[in-house]
C-alpha cells in the first residue's frame, strides 16, 4: 500500500490513543490491544460480541477513503 493511500487520514484527529473499548459507528463495542501512532492500520483489535479481528488507522478508520459503520468513533466511558 502507498503512503499516498494514507493522505485523506493524515489531518483526521486521533482516536483511538491507548488500549482499551471503543465504539464504533455501528455501536458495536471494540477492545483494542495494541495501538500505533504511524500512518498504518496498526491499531489492532477485536469486536466483543463476535470476536473477530480487526485492524485500524489511529483516527478509528478501518479504511482511508471512505467511512465505515465499523470505524471507531470514541472511546467507551
Amino acid at each position: 500500500m502507498s503512503s499516498g493511500y494514507f493522505a485523506p487520514l493524515v489531518t483526521r484527529p486521533d482516536i483511538v490513543t491507548a488500549p482499551g473499548e471503543y465504539f464504533t459507528r455501528k455501536g458495536e463495542r471494540v477492545v483494542v490491544t495494541k495501538v500505533s501512532t504511524h500512518h498504518d492500520f496498526g491499531c489492532v483489535g477485536a469486536y466483543v460480541d463476535c470476536g473477530t479481528r480487526e485492524s485500524w488507522h489511529k483516527s478509528g478508520r478501518i479504511r482511508a477513503t471512505s467511512e465505515t459503520l465499523n470505524d471507531i468513533v470514541r472511546r467507551a466511558e
